[in-house]
This record gives C-alpha cells, sequence and structure tokens, in this order.
C-alpha cells in the first residue's frame, strides 16, 4: 500500500467514525465522545511520532485510536468487542490488508483497562487513551465520566468517594512510555496532588486523611477493580453463584451413593447371607460387593463432611487483610463487639474489601475441588466395584456349577 493509499484510509476512517458517533452517541456520552477519540487519536500520533515510529506503525495506530471506542454506539460494557467488530468489518471493507487488521484489532484489545501491553505499540496507545490524566482539562473529563457513569452503569457516587476512587486509580496510574512519562508527567503530578486535597477535604468529619501518613497502595479503583468496574462484580457474582450450585449439585451426588449403599448394606446383604450357608460360591461376591459399599460410602461422607474451621480470627489477621469475615467459619466464637470492630476495619479499606471477595472465592473454590475429587473416587470405586463384583460371582458360579 503506497501513502496515497495510507493517506485515503485514514482520512476515510476519520470520516466513517465522525459520522458514525455523531450519529449513534446520545448528548449523554459526555466523555466518551468525538472529541475523546480525536484527543486519543492525536495523542497517540504525537507519542508515536516522538519516539520514532515508522508510517506504516503510526497508520495502524491512528486507525485503532480512531475505532478503539466506536463500540459505544452500541453498548456501554464491553464496548472493546464491538469495537472490534465495527473497526474489521470498515477495513475489510477498503480491501485493507489482514495482517494490519489484525494489528488494529490487537491495538484497540489493548485499550481494555486491565490489559498489559504487549508491545510497544500497545504501550503508546494505552498512554494516549489515558494522556487525559497528565492534561490541565483532567477535571473537566472526570466531571463528563462521573456524569456517564451515573448515566450508563447507574454508579452514583458522593464527592467523597468519589474523590478517593480516583485519587487511587490516578496515584497508582503509571505510562508505559518513556515519553508519555515526559510530557505528562509534570501534570499528572499535579492532578494527583489536587486530587488528594479534594479527597481530604471531603473526608467524614472527625476523619480526615493524615497528609503526613503514606497511604497504603491498593489496586486502581478506578476499570482496573472490582469496586470501579461493573462488569468484575458481575462476574464475581456469578462465579460465585456457580460455585455455590455446583456444592450443592455435589451434595446431592455424594446423598445418592450414600442412599444407594446404605440400601445395599441394611437390605441386599441380609438377604443374600440368609444364601451362603448353602451357596458358599457367594462369599466371595458378597465380601466383594460389601467393601465396594464402604468405600464409597466412606469418600461419599468425605465430599460432605465440613471443613475443620477455627471460628476467631485475631485483629492481626484482619488488619493484614489475610482473613475473610463474610465466612462463619471464622468468626463463630468471636464476640460481636470483636466481629463488629474487625467488619468496620474490612468495610473501611477497598483493598482489604476486595481481598475478602477474592478470598473467599478462592476458598469455596478450593473446597468444591476437594468434594469433586473425593466424589470422583466414589462414583469410580463403586463402578468398578460392581463389575468386579459381577465378574466374581460369574466365575464363581461357573465354577461351582461345572
Amino acid at each position: 500500500m503506497n501513502k496515497m493509499a495510507e493517506k485515503t484510509i485514514v482520512a476515510a476512517a476519520e470520516r466513517y467514525v465522525t459520522s458514525l458517533l455523531k450519529e449513534k452517541l446520545t448528548e449523554d456520552h459526555r466523555y466518551h465522545s468525538l472529541q475523546h477519540t480525536l484527543r486519543v487519536r492525536d495523542a497517540a500520533l504525537e507519542l508515536g511520532k516522538r519516539m520514532g515510529l515508522k508510517e506504516e506503525e503510526l497508520e495502524v495506530l491512528g486507525l485503532a485510536a480512531l475505532f478503539h471506542d466506536t463500540g459505544f454506539t452500541e453498548t456501554y460494557e464491553g464496548h472493546e468487542a464491538i469495537s472490534r467488530q465495527i473497526a474489521e468489518a470498515f477495513l475489510e471493507n477498503q480491501d485493507y490488508p489482514k495482517d494490519k487488521i489484525q494489528q488494529v484489532l490487537l491495538l484497540i484489545d489493548a485499550t481494555f483497562p486491565a490489559k498489559y501491553p504487549a508491545s510497544t505499540l500497545e504501550g503508546v496507545i494505552k498512554d494516549a487513551d489515558l494522556s487525559n490524566l497528565g492534561s490541565e482539562r483532567y477535571f473537566d473529563s472526570l466531571k463528563d465520566l462521573r456524569y456517564e457513569w451515573a448515566v450508563f452503569l447507574n454508579q452514583a457516587y458522593g464527592d467523597r468517594e468519589w474523590y478517593k476512587m480516583n485519587y487511587k486509580f490516578v496515584k497508582d496510574h503509571e505510562y508505559y512510555t518513556p515519553v508519555a512519562k515526559a510530557l505528562y508527567g509534570p501534570q499528572w503530578e499535579a492532578n494527583r496532588k489536587k486530587l488528594k486535597e479534594l479527597r481530604n477535604d471531603h473526608a467524614e468529619p472527625g476523619k480526615k486523611t493524615d497528609k503526613s501518613k503514606v497511604e497504603k497502595a491498593s489496586p486502581k479503583a478506578g476499570a482496573g477493580s472490582i469496586s470501579g468496574s461493573k462488569s468484575a462484580q458481575m462476574m464475581f457474582k456469578t462465579a460465585l453463584r456457580n460455585h455455590l450450585d455446583l456444592s450443592n449439585l455435589a451434595d446431592n451426588k455424594a446423598n445418592i451413593m450414600l442412599s444407594v449403599n446404605a440400601l445395599i448394606i441394611t437390605i441386599v446383604m441380609p438377604l443374600a447371607a440368609s444364601y451362603v450357608k448353602s451357596n458358599l460360591y457367594l462369599l466371595v461376591p458378597m465380601g466383594t460387593l460389601l467393601a465396594t459399599c464402604l468405600l464409597s460410602m466412606i469418600f461419599a461422607t468425605l465430599a460432605t463432611r465440613p471443613i475443620k474451621m477455627m471460628g476467631y480470627t485475631s485483629r492481626d489477621l484482619i488488619d493484614s487483610g489475610r482473613s475473610n469475615l463474610f465466612f462463619f467459619g471464622n468468626f463463630y466464637k468471636m464476640t460481636f463487639t470483636e466481629y463488629q470492630e474487625g467488619m468496620q476495619q474490612v468495610v473501611s479499606n477497598d483493598e482489604t474489601l476486595e481481598g475478602s471477595i477474592m478470598r473467599d472465592l478462592y476458598y469455596l473454590g478450593h473446597s468444591l475441588g476437594r468434594k469433586y475429587n473425593q466424589l470422583r473416587i466414589c462414583y469410580t470405586i463403586f463402578m468398578y466395584g460392581v463389575i468386579a463384583t459381577v465378574t466374581v460371582f460369574g466365575i464363581s458360579y461357573a465354577l461351582f456349577v461345572f
């Protein structure tokens, strides 16, 4: 593709994206607007040129920046996937080379907040996408973002919570390219300090942050954390519900095995035992079946046996964020005052709260894995035990008759 063709595809993409965003974005898209898209495109090209990127790289970078938020025309959450589809359809229609289309799509994927850049170009587009953090207009864009979240995500924040969350996000953010650090770093630092002041000014009465203390590092409270992402919250809720459903299913399967084997031992075995004296060949099959039932019941019981619980969590574990007070096994021996103080400590710190959520899901999954492993052993023993019983019975009967 020659330079004239390159200019043509970029110009055509800009016309298409401009028309699409003007037509389909609403007035409520105050942050993710056409102006935002063009600013990200300009920032990406500026960073790329300062870094000495090739023309082809700048072209791919510019196209990805133009299309990276087009998905907002159809959905707010998960817009990256839609942006890919829109970009791919347009570029294919323009007979753009397939290898370059894939590069554009990868760069669009890179704008997903939680994704770490895997290449220089991905680092550039991520820096461009959040160049507003190092902009003098940062607080204007922050106001627009707050409005959007209230409208599209139904997430309305008070001033204290809003500034606290965004201070953490800006504080923990880092630009990936040296050029972005040099270009946006000074204003980013100024914006960070201003956010800290706003956070402290809006702190609860009597709970203003001591500026002499160093704040603990915590996960990004923006799109990179549970509290700042509705998608992450939905995934955790879905995973937790699935884990509980699977746990109930495992318990039902274990109860079935316990019931079946209990019936065999209490009803079938006594009836069969009355025939053993006159038919000694039944002794070995009966022994095999009895052993199968006993082993199956042992593992079915292990699968449903409650885990060992301490019932008490020390304050040190709570303060260090290494406990989960949402699980009854960690607090049923605590006094209400101890539990109340510990829970207040957990919910007052976003990092500790998110750690508790993750720990709860992890250990539930860990317990579920153990349960299903023992249940698999139970069913395997029962299956092969029944086969062995029938086989032994056939052999014993054949030897007795013949």
